[in-house]
């Protein structure tokens, strides 16, 4: 029984993130920027942390599938890796994070983002595991 209540605990945790996590939108329709805030650290492919506050995601020059993060202001690149397309089966009017879990005891990881007006988001790739989920 404890071992269900901890799930349900984790489950409803990385929610509250999903929720508190609403990015904010400054968005370019060229290379697919967006600023996004999180309220509280987030996972990344590499087994990387992003502490809370503020990123740009955006692609790179003349790719629809390499997605660049650096910091508020653009000044310091943080990553760059290569994403899979993400199919929405609605039509986002606003920038949309799928938060969710990867490994155990980190923070809730970047699944995938989309674009506003965008059916096909950017979907984070990452290696599987063997550890407890």
């Amino acid at each position: 029984m404890f071992n269900s209540i901890r799930k349900l605990a984790m489950a409803l945790g990385i929610v509250l993130v999903g929720v508190v996590a609403v990015p904010r939108l400054k968005a370019s329709d060229e290379d697919k920027k967006v600023t996004m805030t999180f309220s509280a650290p987030v996972e990344i492919p590499g087994n990387r942390i992003l502490a809370a506050g503020t990123y740009v995601f955006k692609t790179a020059p003349g790719s629809q599938n390499i997605v660049i993060i650096t910091n508020a202001d653009g000044t310091k690149p943080i990553a760059m890796m290569l994403t899979q397309p993400d199919f929405w089966t609605t039509i986002p009017e606003k920038v949309n994070v799928h938060l969710g879990e990867h490994r155990a005891g980190a923070p809730p990881a970047v699944k995938s983002w989309t674009y506003p007006g965008d059916q096909y988001g950017f979907g984070f790739v990452y290696p599987e595991t063997n550890e407890a989920k």
